[in-house]
């Protein structure tokens, strides 16, 4: 049965999606993991930087506590986010929702419930998945903490890609709520918010209002990737 299963399912490179090792020997070349000081809110690295919080986040009043990202959203981490988000390749939410709950795990945070940033009834209808949600499944398990589709967005918003910071706050604002029935079920507790992508912190810092206004300790976020791109 399992070479059967390994004939009609090969095991593949995450990033490339080339059968064979995960990672391939290619794509380990080009893969570079966040290390070293970190910014204390969006978890970008900082090097020697005296303060605890990158120029960008001085700036900001994120809600949440950190952001917990293992890549730079680059390369071929973009690719296999690519291939994982719009190509079909859900095996690739194994192998980044470990990653991703490693990294909670060498944080020492504590979490009681894991929560994934919902998108659209479109957007999931169009994809046949939402991919925080099974990003968040595998950490749930990892962790051995609960899993909470919680949230739902109340409007479909435009694709974030092209819009600028503001422009991503305003798309977002008000659009994100709580399922029917779950009103309270993260009252007191700490919550770990599962996305893909941290780009300017739109989504996540409404998702983590919400999830505060409603009783939440406290909210941190993990993704597998964050970009480059100024948080202005």
């Amino acid at each position: 049965m399992e070479r059967l299963i390994q004939f009609f399912f090969p095991r593949r490179c995450s990033f490339c999606g080339k059968v064979g090792d995960d990672p391939c020997d290619e794509c380990k070349k080009f893969i570079r993991f966040i290390q070293g000081k970190t910014c204390g809110k969006c978890g970008i690295p900082i090097g020697d930087f005296v303060y605890s919080l990158c120029p960008n986040c001085q700036k900001e009043s994120f809600s949440f506590e950190k952001v917990f990202p293992v890549f730079y959203y680059e390369s071929v981490v973009r690719k296999g986010v690519h291939l994982f988000k719009y190509r079909g390749f859900y095996q690739n939410a194994l192998t980044f929702s470990n990653l991703m709950a490693n990294k909670i795990i060498s944080s020492n945070v504590h979490i009681d419930i894991v929560i994934p940033v919902p998108i659209s009834y479109e957007r999931y209808l169009k994809r046949g998945y939402n991919h925080s949600y099974l990003l968040a499944k595998n950490i749930s398990k990892t962790l051995e903490v609960p899993l909470v589709d919680a949230l739902k967005r109340t409007q479909t918003t435009k694709p974030f890609y092209n819009l600028s910071k503001e422009e991503r706050r305003r798309e977002i604002k008000n659009r994100i709520a709580f399922k029917k029935g779950y009103e309270n079920i993260v009252k007191g507790k700490t919550v770990l918010l599962v996305d893909d992508i941290f780009t300017t912190g739109a989504t996540a810092d409404e998702c983590s209002k919400v999830l505060l206004k409603s009783g939440a300790n406290k909210v941190y976020v993990s993704v597998l990737a964050i970009t480059k791109l100024s948080r202005g």
